[in-house]
């Protein structure tokens, strides 16, 4: 955050205010009268840049814990949270594997991470998240599916499409070339996309999903559910690079973050880049809008 501020690109309608270890901000460069700080006052010292630590991660939770109340009072009219580790959060306790988890279980909402690259009209969701690519089978049923679709509809809905156009990407090589190459796409996928047609949804499909990233690149499409991280990740870097977003659709406010991770290889060298936070933000301001 401090890194797009500094280089001007963030929205100028955008008045951040930074929640954290007052410990931390001041690490990274900021000096009374910059910004603003919240300071979760755990009192705890920031730990070696780029190393995954207990406390580390106790920061980290603290932190967007904090931010996710202050706008569920009202204080904040978005949150734009940091890249988490997920190891840390572990090595602190924290008894949640993301941030998704978390915002469902603090706003009893059917929260769904949406990926996009808004400037290049690239948007996915996924219908499963960090689990094991072996688990992703066996994790994929009709109501996740129907539920994912539903909400990429209503956010396309929220940024102006009145009738989004949605594909559901297969799982098997060829959408499963009848069976032959699997059997998820005629027991589970073809008949969540025949219901989410029947329940008013846009969804066709499954396509196999290279056709589909086709497909949605050229503008056939309006967004992709995709089933599980990199079905959609690898589309959208290859597309938008670092300019990626993750949107949390299906909360009562507006919570966005860059879709990148951690990179603690560069953590503490000045050579952040700070463009998808900057992307985050102003999506956040559109929303908003």
């Amino acid at each position: 955050m401090l890194a797009a501020l500094r280089r001007g690109s963030l929205p100028r309608s955008c008045r951040p205010l930074l929640v954290g270890e007052a410990s931390v901000w001041r690490r990274a460069g900021w000096r009374p009268g910059l910004l603003p700080v919240w300071d979760t006052g755990l009192g705890l010292t920031p730990p070696p840049f780029g190393r995954v630590t207990r406390v580390g991660g106790a920061m980290s939770f603290a932190a967007v814990k904090t931010a996710v109340r202050l706008a569920a009072r009202g204080v904040a009219d978005a949150v734009v949270t940091a890249s988490i580790s997920k190891e840390a959060w572990s090595l602190a306790g924290v008894p949640y594997r993301d941030h998704t988890e978390y915002l469902r279980a603090e706003t009893g909402r059917d929260a769904q991470m949406i990926l996009a690259a808004p400037q290049r009209r690239l948007w996915c969701v996924l219908a499963t998240r960090h689990i094991p690519l072996a688990r992703v089978p066996g994790a994929l049923n009709r109501a996740g599916i129907l539920s994912a679709a539903r909400v990429l509809c209503d956010a396309l809905r929220q940024t102006g499409l009145r009738r989004p156009r949605l594909v559901l990407c297969a799982l098997n090589p060829h959408a499963g070339e009848g069976g032959l190459l699997g059997s998820e796409e005629k027991k589970i996928l073809a008949p969540a996309a025949r219901s989410a047609r029947r329940l008013g949804l846009g969804l066709s499909g499954p396509l196999p999903a290279d056709a589909a990233w086709r497909l949605h690149a050229a503008g056939g499409c309006d967004g992709l559910v995709c089933l599980y991280h990199d079905q959609a990740m690898i589309g959208l870097k290859a597309a938008a690079g670092l300019g990626v977003v993750n949107w949390t659709a299906g909360l009562p406010f507006v919570r966005v973050s860059p879709g990148h991770g951690t990179a603690f290889d560069a953590a503490g060298r000045g050579r952040a880049d700070a463009s998808a936070t900057a992307a985050a933000a102003g999506l956040a301001i559109g929303l908003l809008r």
